[in-house]
């Protein structure tokens, strides 16, 4: 199971200094504001996050949509990235749509170093672990089985320390690994190992104002 992190360090998780009472909209009403993608100031909009559509394990089934994977056969060979670089911070959010018994492990989740448009899917290893993250610029880590259940909804992360957060089904954050080097460009890693046969991405949350 992910580790347990302290009061600051989940805050920090989410991209910000924990504020030190619990009336943290009093004095400064804009710490309690979303961020607005595309607003004057505000950040760039970000493309859907989807699957990309080339670089995939060879068991790997994938939509039009390029939003939804599925394993067609054996344990393995169904390591997948997605089509664009992720944000610090930016939550990658999935739902487990199959799962399949009689295996053991699922999920692993990380992120990469190494642009997907330029990995030759031919030589893509059959396991993220161990074999992929051996390389230079990969870091992945296995869900733990006991929250890889199918309807399941897993959020993974990297703040700017290169640490590395989950949380399922809008639980607290987890302390998942960490480590990652955040100077470069990241894309995320999802393997769709064992237990787990079925993703699918789902988009960012929009809260109603």
């Amino acid at each position: 199971m992910g580790g347990q992190i302290t009061r600051n360090a989940f805050y920090d998780s989410l991209g910000g200094p924990f504020p030190s009472t619990s009336h943290r909209c009093h004095h400064k009403p804009k710490r309690c504001l979303p961020i607005q993608y595309g607003s004057a100031g505000g950040p760039l909009p970000l493309s859907p996050l989807l699957f990309h559509p080339n670089a995939k394990g060879s068991q790997i089934v994938m939509d039009l949509t390029q939003k939804t994977v599925k394993r067609q056969a054996s344990f393995c060979n169904a390591i997948t990235f997605s089509n664009r670089p992720i944000v610090l911070y930016e939550q990658v959010r999935l739902k487990i749509t199959k799962k399949q018994c009689c295996w053991s492990g699922a999920l692993r989740l990380g992120f990469c170093a190494k642009d997907p448009s330029r990995i030759n899917p031919d030589n893509l290893p059959k396991y993220a672990c161990p074999d992929l993250v051996a390389q230079s610029g990969f870091w992945a880590k296995a869900l733990p089985e006991e929250f890889a259940n199918e309807g399941s909804v897993i959020a993974f992360w990297v703040d700017k320390k290169g640490r590395v957060f989950y949380r399922i089904n809008e639980s607290s954050p987890m302390l998942f690994f960490s480590g990652v080097r955040t100077a470069e460009p990241l894309w995320a890693l999802i393997d769709v190992y064992g237990l787990t046969r079925g993703v699918q991405l789902l988009g960012k949350i929009v809260k109603k104002t």
